[in-house]
């Protein structure tokens, strides 16, 4: 996926020193929907899955390398996407991996190559796939052309963009190998959020690892360094800069956003999963993934869905434009609005290829989901602008975002690639290290 324009807490703190009781009530229409009882107003299906699995119940999609170099040595790490990205599960495949020329005859002196290895891919159902790494070395090769890895499991096949290696001197032994080296489970060098600067003609893209791709007109942030936990999304500041959130609730004020405090050292019931902003970026919102919101700022708490039953973990929030309320989604689809959000439909007890990972607001009168496999459900009078669900994604969606108008959107891909809608312009992909 190279991006373009296509058509697809228990603990309760409502702002700092302000601690809230679980609310006695939510609104009819969300208790409705987590009951339910209501279906979509409006919904586009998606065309079919867009990203191919392997790995049988326990799921999962290649996506390409983030290559790295040290000494020598480049080491080519593999993502393994799970088929839902809250699955709890391990399975253990076999995979092949290759060393080619771009052009011209083989390499003649590469050990190992088109050789494979058996090992288990863990997943835990937290943000960060496994990384399956194999190693280049030295980098060198016979004949000394640009040359692909490829990794093949199951007849799924992903592979690095072309890497120029020297010759196989005799001080460099005289040759090279291809090797499987492990199976990492803290791979944190693909995109989670976007946040679209204030203007709209640029965005951001962060990451796991707290590095920050900024595009278009968005200013290049200094990466986040020893962090507690995983970035797990980003908000814009309407004012001029973002906000970006850890799992751990910890807030980080970047591009001359201000800080109006964090969650961060203290213990939630669940993790945090998203933010959003005010629209005069006097506060912000956090969301976990029990449903539990906390306020800081001017944002006012309007209730949540913590200490509730949930049929699926919340992975999302989005504001009505007054501020007056909001709305939550779960991964099944199921939306809940507090405040003065209205409730507009939802894809509870419909049946999903795969989970909603994001949502984003229209203009108060409606709002998109996106799922995993970049399909888009437009409800109330948000239109729908096109999805990806059709496409051969190389990576799964991970984040969505409106546009400043609230006449388009952005979906955000584990690549990097970016998909823009409606009047959201298209700036190029978010860099990945």
């Amino acid at each position: 996926m190279t991006g373009g324009r296509t058509q697809h807490g228990r603990l309760r703190r409502a702002g700092p020193g302000r601690w809230l009781l679980r609310p006695a009530r939510i609104s009819l229409v969300a208790a409705a929907a987590l009951l339910g009882l209501l279906v979509p107003t409006m919904a586009a299906p998606p065309a079919g899955a867009a990203v191919s699995i392997v790995g049988g119940s326990c799921g999962f999609h290649l996506g390409p390398p983030l290559v790295t170099g040290a000494l020598g040595t480049l080491g080519f790490e593999f993502p393994a996407f799970p088929r839902d990205p809250h699955q709890v599960c391990s399975v253990t495949v076999t995979g092949q991996a290759s060393l080619d020329p771009v052009t011209g005859p083989p390499y003649t002196n590469v050990a190992g190559n088109h050789g494979s290895a058996t090992f288990t891919l863990h997943f835990t159902g937290g943000p960060l796939p496994p990384g399956i790494l194999w190693l280049w070395q030295p980098h060198c090769a016979d004949p000394a052309a640009a040359g692909v890895v490829s990794l093949t499991i199951d007849g799924q096949s992903a592979s690095s963009p072309a890497q120029p290696p020297t010759s196989c001197s005799p001080d460099l032994g005289g040759s090279a190998s291809l090797t499987f080296d492990f199976v990492d489970p803290s791979f944190a060098s693909f995109p989670v959020g976007l946040a679209p600067t204030h203007d709209g003609l640029g965005y951001w893209g962060v990451m796991p690892s707290g590095t920050i791709g900024g595009v278009g007109d968005a200013p290049q942030p200094t990466p986040l360094l020893n962090l507690a936990s995983p970035v797990v999304g980003t908000t814009t500041d309407p004012a001029g800069g973002l906000w970006v959130v850890g799992s751990d609730g910890g807030v980080f004020a970047l591009a001359g956003a201000p800080f109006f405090g964090s969650l961060g050292g203290l213990l939630l019931n669940a993790p945090v999963v998203g933010m959003a902003a005010t629209t005069d970026g006097g506060g912000y919102w956090l969301v976990a993934a029990d449903g539990g919101v906390f306020a800081f700022g001017d944002a006012t708490f309007h209730g949540s869905m913590g200490g509730m039953p949930l049929n699926a973990p919340v992975v999302g929030t989005a504001p009505t434009p007054d501020g007056g309320g909001y709305w939550l989604v779960a991964a099944d689809g199921g939306v809940f609005a507090f405040g003065d959000a209205t409730f507009h439909g939802s894809m509870a007890g419909m049946p999903l290829v795969q989970p909603v990972v994001a949502m984003a607001d229209a203009d108060g009168g409606g709002y998109w989901l996106a799922a995993h496999d970049g399909g888009v459900f437009a409800f109330g009078d948000a239109p729908f602008d096109g999805s990806a669900g059709a496409l051969d994604l190389r990576a799964p969606i991970f984040s969505m975002a409106r546009t400043p108008s609230g006449h388009g959107y952005w979906l955000l891909g584990g690549d990097g690639g970016v998909f823009a809608y409606g009047d959201a312009g298209f700036f190029g992909p978010v860099s990945t290290p």
